[in-house]
């Protein structure tokens, strides 16, 4: 299409669609990697623009809505295969957020709310939320902050015995905090792509 900027404001959530959709999940990972891009038709793009999108495209460039999606059918697999591999990742796990249940969601509130909790009683966490490696936290440090009722739910959670519990949850944590902050605070958005990351319905994470 030559208005190409007209696409700019839903093209995130297109690709996000697309990488999800069972029709066009394939493709988008031909597009993503290597060897022959996998042709898109017009009619799945179509299916998965927001209401109205396509009309105001066709409108703008002067084409028909049918010649509007089969011109950005040819220009996505090219374009897709230009995006860094980050951000390729960035529209694969939208895509999944979609799938997370209401319980799931109100889970990762909480789980971000305890993390930001345990983290502002563990000196160690400045590490993970900050740039550099991350500092070690131990069993015992973590028996410390999170008081010795929660150590023990969450061994019964697990079937695990308490020590096992606390040691699993200190190597666990850094990395999972690191991961779940990328602008040094706990950021919800950041929570919802990693647990996306996993198969829907497993939403796991410390919780105080």
């Amino acid at each position: 299409m030559s208005e190409k900027t007209d696409t700019g404001p839903v093209l995130g959530t297109l690709l996000a669609a697309l990488a999800k959709a069972p029709e066009t999940a394939g493709k988008f990972d031909s597009w993503a990697g290597e060897g022959t891009n996998e042709s898109v038709s017009g009619e799945e793009v179509a299916a998965h623009l927001p209401s109205g999108v396509l009309t105001a495209l066709a409108e703008r460039a002067g084409v028909s809505e049918a010649e509007a999606a089969a011109a950005l059918a040819e220009e996505i697999p090219p374009l897709v295969a230009a995006i860094p591999a980050e951000e390729i990742a960035l529209f694969r796990a939208v895509g999944r957020i979609a799938d997370l249940t209401p319980d799931q969601l109100a889970a990762a509130r909480q789980i971000a709310a305890d993390t930001k909790e345990l983290t502002a009683r563990l000196p160690q966490a400045a590490s993970w939320l900050g740039e550099g490696p991350n500092e070690p936290v131990t069993g015992e440090d973590l028996d410390r902050a999170l008081g010795h009722d929660t150590v023990i739910r969450i061994a019964r959670a697990t079937g695990q015995d308490e020590s096992e519990a606390a040691k699993g949850l200190a190597a666990f944590l850094p990395e999972f905090v690191d991961a779940i902050s990328p602008g040094g605070e706990v950021d919800l958005l950041a929570l919802w792509m990693v647990l996306a990351q996993e198969a829907p319905g497993a939403a796991a994470g410390p919780s105080a």
